[in-house]
């Protein structure tokens, strides 16, 4: 039996919850009262002061959790006032006094008027979806008008929106109308060698949430940069500035992963015990699917693609140490974390179970958020693992292999949808001169800000990969050629106008680029070979242009 079942409306269950514990809290406050006087009658009763201490820990802690702040805040105070190891005190007795009557107070306030927002659990992964550097502003403020003009456009190549200032009141004054995403102030203004970092400071002692604050100075002293991080700097740069280098720092900063939902196969033979696991996990924010039937398996692990599998030890008919030996056989799911929750407590056969592809063995019965939190950290590092053997280690992009299989993929989708697709392959221009007159460290420089460009203007569902050395390949999913053409375009003539600087010598480089469609090539292989081809025609009639290719052009 395979069932995959909707998560549970968590939300309204807290809802649920919170009604439910609000109508105990007076019965809860009168309990601390009745075992505070017993108290008062038998001050060295250490039972009964560790029962009166856990009833007030527990208020202040579950009164938090559901939003009872008052309630939970005076509970607090008396926690504060009660070490536990001592008896109570004739000294520490007016005080108690004065909170249990601001705790009785606080009842009806709080948990009769029933107007508590409870916000929502924040689970441990849930989606992000990028945002575009167009919808990105960026303050810059800096009293060396020359450098800041310069700077603004520099980084505006990137796709940025740039409000530029040249003194501390005219940038108050556009904070009041719109908090940008990301601040960039020098350090030093009117010869103060302390001012920036002290107005960003100052900004941000009257502020919910500190502004995301990059600074800059001619002056990169320890002081100084102590300065900025007690402003709660992000970064720090010396001047000269290298803009690609600020605009790496800003995507850093502001550029969040999408990530998809964790999901998690669960293997068990009884559906009550699958069930409960299922409902655990799907209340952290994963998607789980229930295998009773562990010669199901393989129906369901190329369909859902898990990140993780959780499996029974005991099962008829194929047991879990049998069933992680057939995973591990097949190369598809060699890397696939498996976790064995049973009630098996023998170290010798949990070692054994680990020695035959199990990752990690947890016993029952396992703590909600214990099972919950080892099966999070569990896909993250395998994600995490993944990652790393999927992406290029210098710019972050999908490495050859990934991006070729993500052709492959939004190839299919094409089919299926009847939409087109386009593919770039492109090159950088003459990249040789540059690593030779400039060094290597530059030309990776220079292909990391290649990398934060594109990033920062392609689509949202657009992918860029690096194809190899400068080369790289763009997948651009429901475009047609003529539009990828349009898009290639303006990616090459802005990346074109961004400085590289090696010490003080500035230099520009550009691209040169082949563009292939779907259904013009129905392949990957066919698509990859027409762009390739389209980008060494580009490079023949002279770089630093996008050429096309269709099946016209190659009769």
């Amino acid at each position: 039996m395979i069932t995959q079942k909707p998560p549970p409306d968590i939300q309204a269950t807290l809802t649920a919850l919170q009604q439910t514990f609000a109508t105990k809290i007076p019965k809860k406050v009168q309990e601390i009262r009745q075992s505070w006087e017993k108290l008062k009658s038998a001050p060295d009763d250490q039972a009964m002061f560790e029962t009166f201490y856990r009833q007030v820990h527990t208020l202040a802690g579950t009164g938090a959790t559901y939003g009872f702040e008052a309630i939970s805040g005076f509970a607090n105070m008396i926690t504060l006032r009660l070490p536990k190891t001592e008896v109570i005190t004739s000294l520490l007795v007016d005080e108690i006094e004065f909170f249990l009557e601001k705790l009785g107070n606080a009842i009806s306030g709080e948990s009769t008027a029933m107007t508590i927002n409870m916000a929502p659990i924040q689970r441990q992964n849930m989606s992000f979806v990028s945002d575009n550097a167009a919808d990105m502003l960026i303050y810059i403020v800096d009293d060396d008008v020359d450098l800041l003009s310069s700077i603004s456009i520099q980084i505006q190549r990137f796709g940025y929106r740039i409000a530029a200032f040249s003194d501390l009141l005219s940038f108050d004054k556009a904070l009041e109308r719109e908090v940008p995403d990301v601040v960039i102030m020098d350090v030093i203004f009117d010869g103060d060698s302390k001012l920036g970092t002290a107005h960003i400071a100052h900004i941000n002692a009257i502020r919910k949430h500190p502004l995301k604050t990059i600074f800059m100075s001619t002056s990169g002293d320890i002081t100084t940069r102590l300065d900025a991080v007690r402003a709660n700097g992000l970064a720090f740069f010396p001047k000269p500035i290298v803009a690609a280098a600020m605009v790496d720092a800003i995507e850093t900063f502001t550029h969040q992963i999408t990530e998809d939902i964790y999901r998690v196969i669960i293997v068990d033979d009884s559906p009550e015990q699958s069930a409960s696991i299922a409902l655990i996990l799907q209340q952290a924010g994963m998607q789980t699917i229930e295998v009773n039937q562990p010669l199901k398996l393989l129906d369901v692990l190329a369909s859902f693609q898990p990140d993780l599998v959780m499996m029974d030890l005991y099962m008829p008919d194929c047991n879990g140490m049998e069933l992680s030996q057939i995973i591990r056989q097949m190369n598809s799911y060699v890397d696939l974390p498996i976790v064995f929750l049973s009630t098996e407590s023998d170290l010798k056969k949990k070692l054994g179970v680990m020695g035959h592809g199990g990752d990690d063995f947890l016993t029952k019965p396992v703590l909600p958020w214990h099972l919950a939190s080892a099966i999070t950290n569990r896909i993250k590092r395998g994600r995490m693992i993944s990652k790393l053997a999927d992406t290029d280690g210098l710019t972050g992009l999908l490495n050859h292999i990934k991006i070729k299989d993500k052709v492959e993929s939004e190839l299919a989708r094409a089919w299926r949808e009847n939409t087109s697709l386009s593919i770039a392959m492109l090159d950088l221009d003459n990249f040789k001169h540059v690593n030779d007159n400039y060094g290597h460290p530059v030309g990776d420089k220079v292909l990391k800000s290649l990398t934060n460009f594109f990033k920062q203007n392609l689509r949202q569902y657009d992918v860029i990969g690096r194809y190899g050395g400068e080369e790289f390949l763009v997948v651009l999913p429901s475009t047609d050629l003529l539009t990828a053409k349009t898009i290639m375009d303006k990616l090459r003539t802005g990346f074109g106008k961004i400085n590289h600087l090696r010490d003080e010598d500035d230099f520009t480089c550009n691209f040169s680029c082949g563009i292939a469609s779907f259904p013009d090539f129905d392949s990957a292989n066919t698509l990859i070979e027409a762009a390739d081809k389209a980008l060494y025609a580009a490079k023949n009639a002279g770089r630093n242009q996008v050429v096309i290719n269709t099946p016209q052009i190659n009769q």
